[in-house]
């Protein structure tokens, strides 16, 4: 063997989107000279395109400070989608700006994330964006906030749990939330009895 080449990697073709050490040089000294950051953009190409190879999933400003975090996206979460996604398919997960924050894994396929309003969409298996992009939107919510002008005032413990001063209506509707989560059927398991142990020995002659 006297050469070994390669000529893409991905979908960075050696033509079009490959450059040299000396063209980095060349465009710093352009951009630095003359300000013109033309040739400096063709040679730095953003990471978003390595990334159009996969399929889309624009979530919500809202949501994207969490996901940067590690959280699970949420189909609350969700603003578009590509067509064609299968469980199991690996997705990017990007804004509305078209910016890459996270590869997940995708746990709905599109009929489902079409037909459903709540669920777990993907599971984030690399995040991309610096944390606090973006800026942080959860515990904002309607039940979020009554729940921490209670603790504020006494009627709930630091930990966010009912103590005496607890009102009712709060009490009942954490506990029902409870019973529903609790309550499991019931399966009869039936006792299967042991099939007898039989010892098999060969005498070897």
């Amino acid at each position: 063997m006297q050469e070994l080449r390669r000529v893409r990697s991905g979908i960075m073709k050696e033509d079009s989107t490959m450059v040299t050490m000396h063209d980095v040089l060349d465009a710093q000294y352009v951009y630095e000279n003359s300000k013109d950051e033309s040739y400096l953009r063709k040679v730095i190409m953003p990471l978003e395109v390595v990334l159009i190879s996969y399929p889309r999933i624009v979530v919500k400003d809202s949501a994207v400070n969490a996901i940067c975090y590690g959280a699970k996206l949420t189909l609350p979460g969700v603003l578009r989608y590509e067509n064609n996604i299968d469980i199991g398919t690996e997705v990017v997960l990007i804004t509305t700006k078209g910016e890459a924050v996270a590869i997940a894994v995708a746990q709905m396929t599109t009929s489902v994330m079409a037909n459903c309003d709540h669920g777990i969409v993907a599971k984030t298996k690399r995040v991309i964006m610096d944390r606090e992009t973006y800026p942080k939107k959860w515990g904002y919510g309607p039940h979020a906030i009554k729940k921490k002008k209670m603790i504020k005032d006494g009627a709930l413990d630091k930990y966010g749990n009912a103590n005496e001063k607890t009102p009712k209506d709060w009490k009942d509707s954490f506990q029902s939330e409870v019973k529903v989560a609790k309550a499991e059927p019931t399966v009869k398991v039936e006792q299967i009895e042991e099939e007898p142990k039989v010892n098999i020995l060969f005498n070897n002659k």
